[in-house]
């Protein structure tokens, strides 16, 4: 009986050898100029992670972002995507602006985000992106976001340049941070 009851709680023993824990980051903001009608117009942006996101030894069990994209043309509606790369040229105090013609290489292995999408003039509008490309952003000190925009209506009264901005940018997600050598203690050798 003893024996049965310590093979019972040694899967139970070894999975508190874990911790899981949710977090997440401060909220952040991005103001992304717009200045095409029609035509993509792509905004890269440097995001510096904070320092609790970076150099992390866990597994992410799950990540999420939310933010919320407002426009604040009384006029226009605009349409925004978003990708995120590893790689970047952008600064977080200088953005880097691309058309088309000019994507740089690593445009077309960035993570879509936020598939091609328009927001009403005048809208605060909530988003939620699980993308699992997100997976990857925990441990990095920087992340590049490349987000195209563009004018696709427009009533009469307002000029370009334009901005949409992502406001209260957060990432949350839940972690696991195993504890290595404990397990062997509570093993079946262990015990």
């Amino acid at each position: 009986m003893r024996r049965q009851l310590l093979a019972l709680l040694c899967p139970l023993l070894l999975s508190a050898c874990s911790a899981e824990v949710a977090v997440e980051t401060e909220p952040m903001s991005q103001t992304i100029p717009i200045t095409s009608v029609l035509k993509p117009v792509y905004a890269e942006v440097a995001i510096d992670l904070p320092l609790e996101t970076q150099g992390l030894d866990v597994t992410v069990k799950e990540i999420t972002a939310t933010l919320t994209v407002h426009n604040p043309s009384k006029a226009f509606t605009l349409e925004t995507s978003a990708r995120l790369s590893f790689t970047g040229t952008a600064t977080p105090d200088e953005p880097i602006t691309y058309t088309d013609q000019n994507l740089p290489p690593y445009y077309a292995t960035a993570e879509v985000l936020l598939a091609p999408r328009n927001f009403a003039p005048n809208t605060s509008t909530p988003v939620v992106i699980d993308t699992p490309g997100l997976v990857k952003a925990i441990g990095q000190k920087r992340i590049w976001v490349i987000v195209s925009n563009t004018v696709t209506r427009a009533t009469i009264g307002e000029a370009l340049p334009l901005n949409i901005e992502l406001r209260d940018v957060v990432l949350h997600a839940v972690v696991t941070k195993p504890f290595q050598g404990l397990e062997g203690a509570l093993g079946p050798g262990g015990l």
